[in-house]
Formats: C-alpha cells, structure tokens, sequence
C-alpha cells in the first residue's frame, strides 16, 4: 500500500472525537425532537422578555460559533498557558453550576439572537458551525492538548477537552430549559 497517498489525511484525536461525536449525538436527537413542531410555537417566547426554544437554539449556535472562533485564534499564538490544578477546578465548578439548574445571564456577545427564524435555517446555520468545529478539533496539534485555548467568561481559561465538556453542558442546560417550553406548549 502506498502510504504517502493517505500522508496528507488528519484524524481526530480519540478523545476530541469521543466528546465531538456526543454533542453531535445530542444536537440531531435536539432537532430531530423539534422538528415537527409549528414554527409558530418554536418561535413563541416563554413569557415577556424570555426566548423562544427557536431563539435558545440560536444562542447554542452563537456559542458555538464564537467558542470556535476563539479557538482557531489562540491555537496561532506563540506561546500557550499550561492547564494547572486551579484551571482544572474552575472548568468543574463550572460544570456542577451548568448541572445545577441555576440560571444565567448571557454574557452580551451571545445575549442578542434574532426575534424569529426557522428551525431549517438554524440547521443550516448549526450544520455550518459543526463543520467548523470538526474542522478545528481534527487540525489542532496534539501537543496543545494540555494547553489552554479558550476563555470562558465566568470560569477562564479552559483546556479543549474542558471547553468540549463546557459546550456539551451549556447544551444540557438548554435541552432542560427546551425540554420544560415544549411540555408547558404542549399541554
């Protein structure tokens, strides 16, 4: 077999793969539960001042966008901060608070999503954004494993398997908080 044929061929590294593969998992149950709901009702806001399950899937995206493109700018830096016991407890702390069912306010660069969209363009738009991950997770170098690569605004600097963990709980947090719009519709 000729092995410079496939020389040029990156794979994900097994960990990133394992973790990118459950929010994958998780994103297609998401809409695949959402997706024969009315649009009137996907984009009908809790009460005044609250989101609509459409505008909370917008704001995944948007967080999803912006962790990503963060990561593809600090991945180019020179030198990286080195993950250390203190950046290992804030990623948990902010995993049990994610888990705790408090409530957050969202920092303002991801706090504005549109007033009204279609599920089918936000699957677009999500589809796009995955791609871009999994792009990013098969081309960062190994030895940035252990680095940091993306600032959290309440828990700081996050490792990738932090970061990974950190979306796969912000998604959690918002399924609950879908999950509680679709049964209070649906009844």
């Amino acid at each position: 077999m000729n092995t410079t044929l496939f020389s040029h061929i990156q794979f994900m590294n097994p960990v990133l793969e394992s973790r990118y593969l459950k929010l994958e998992e998780s994103r297609n149950r998401l809409i695949g539960e959402l997706e024969g709901l009315d649009e009137e009702l996907l984009n009908r806001p809790a009460a005044t001042g609250k989101w609509s399950i459409n505008q909370i899937v917008a704001h995944l995206i948007q967080v999803e966008q912006l962790t990503n493109s963060y990561i593809q700018r600090k991945v180019q830096e020179e030198e990286l901060e080195s993950a250390s016991l203190a950046h290992t407890l804030r990623s948990l702390l902010l995993r049990v608070a994610l888990h705790s069912g408090m409530k957050f306010k969202a920092p303002a660069a991801v706090a504005k999503v549109p007033a009204h969209a279609s599920l089918n363009s936000l699957r677009i738009q999500w589809d796009a954004a995955r791609y871009q991950l999994e792009d990013t997770l098969t081309e960062l170098p190994r030895p940035l494993l252990d680095k940091c690569v993306f600032r959290h605004p309440y828990a700081g600097m996050l490792t990738i398997t932090q970061t990974l963990a950190f979306l796969q709980d912000h998604f959690d947090h918002h399924a609950r908080q879908i999950s509680r719009l679709r049964q209070q519709w649906l009844k």
